[in-house]
């Protein structure tokens, strides 16, 4: 089958520092919420082997919900660790590295199994199917934490999530490399930092109302808080993915393919357009603080957290364990590497730059 072959290079590239200027935090949890999301994992066999039941348990979910949830507490914070765990388990099964990878309509049969689950926790699980199962779990718990509208808001981005797998298979049995402006749309949800970001309040015991929710301004941090991080992942886990399931669907090969870039000149651009997009989101954040609600405020420190949190959990998480990345600390720059205030030349993420009204 053919694939899009992405632009070689002789040795991993170092992994330039990034612009972030936003504080550390860690909730005090992390530790337990590892070993229960590990033991979580176990009770629902979501591996097909001891060895990935140990490359599983070394992706550090507890750190990772830990630094983007500071201040959760309850049984909502374990939740969220549970369901990360199911999302890196899900991804090893059905997303790039797996056969389903390269079979968009065999994978739609099988995410529409497991979006009922999402949408209505059925039991029992027809076909008892594993992921629907545990996800299942997640579903029937979260309605003892969350409401109506949350659960809500989480079903949909579900959709959205496994939609672009679909289409991410697709892109891979084709042997198609989208263009840098469809990728940064799809990028949005292919990689399920919206699901979880959806959980933010929840995990934080409180509600984002609607109206404020779907405000311009907060969609934008959201989509712009979704690029970054997915943006940052790219970047630091381009050489495992190399080594792992070379299929060009990752930000540093399509630049250079679309722009015609070494991969040094592709890295570069990757990093500078991330900048962009985080200068672009302090603006709008200040923006927006002066005249937020208390809920909204809240809301929009966990976008920062999530942002921050992701830079330090990747510099040390064995989930990349072939990337450059892996410093044992994440490196800041004091200054962005392209502060333009105008619009990145993508048309469906251009928006962003709009003026948004208080």
């Amino acid at each position: 089958m053919k694939r899009p072959v992405p632009i070689p290079h002789d040795r991993p590239l170092p992994i330039p520092a990034v612009f972030c200027p936003l504080p550390e935090a860690l909730n005090r949890r992390w530790e337990e919420l590892e070993s229960q999301a590990a033991a979580w994992l176990r009770t629902f066999a979501l591996f097909a082997s001891e060895d990935q039941h140990s490359r599983l348990t070394r992706t550090a979910v507890g750190e990772l919900v830990a630094r983007v949830s500071p201040d959760g507490e309850g049984p909502a914070l374990q939740i969220a660790a549970d369901f990360y765990m199911w999302l890196f388990a899900f991804d090893d099964a059905y997303c790039d590295e797996s056969s389903l990878g390269l079979k968009p309509g065999q994978m739609a049969l099988e995410l529409a199994r497991v979006l009922r689950v999402a949408e209505i926790p059925l039991h029992p699980v027809p076909g008892e199917h594993a992921y629907a199962v545990a996800l299942g779990d997640i579903r029937k718990r979260l309605e003892c934490v969350a409401t109506a509208v949350q659960l809500a808001r989480w079903a949909e981005a579900m959709r959205g999530y496994f939609y672009f797998q679909v289409w991410e298979a697709a892109n891979r049995s084709q042997g198609v490399a989208p263009s840098l402006n469809d990728y940064a749309f799809a990028r949005l949800h292919s990689g399920a930092v919206k699901v979880t970001m959806m959980l933010l309040d929840v995990t934080d015991g409180y509600e984002l109302p609607p109206a404020e929710m779907e405000k311009a301004s907060t969609r934008a941090m959201v989509e712009m808080a979704c690029a970054v991080i997915d943006w940052d992942n790219d970047i630091s886990s381009h050489d495992k993915e190399s080594a792992r399931c070379p299929d060009g669907q990752n930000l540093r090969d399509i630049i250079a393919r679309e722009y015609g870039l070494a991969p040094e000149q592709a890295l570069e651009r990757a990093v500078a357009m991330r900048d962009r997009v985080m200068c672009r989101f302090l603006n709008l954040r200040e923006q927006v603080l002066p005249t937020a609600s208390p809920q909204l405020r809240r809301f929009i420190a966990s976008l920062c957290h999530w942002i921050r949190g992701n830079l330090d959990w990747q510099a040390t998480t064995m989930r990349y364990q072939h990337a450059s990345a892996i410093t044992g600390r994440a490196r800041f720059a004091s200054h962005p590497s392209d502060d333009s205030r105008l619009p990145l030349p993508m048309e469906t993420i251009a928006w962003w730059w709009d003026e948004f009204p208080n």
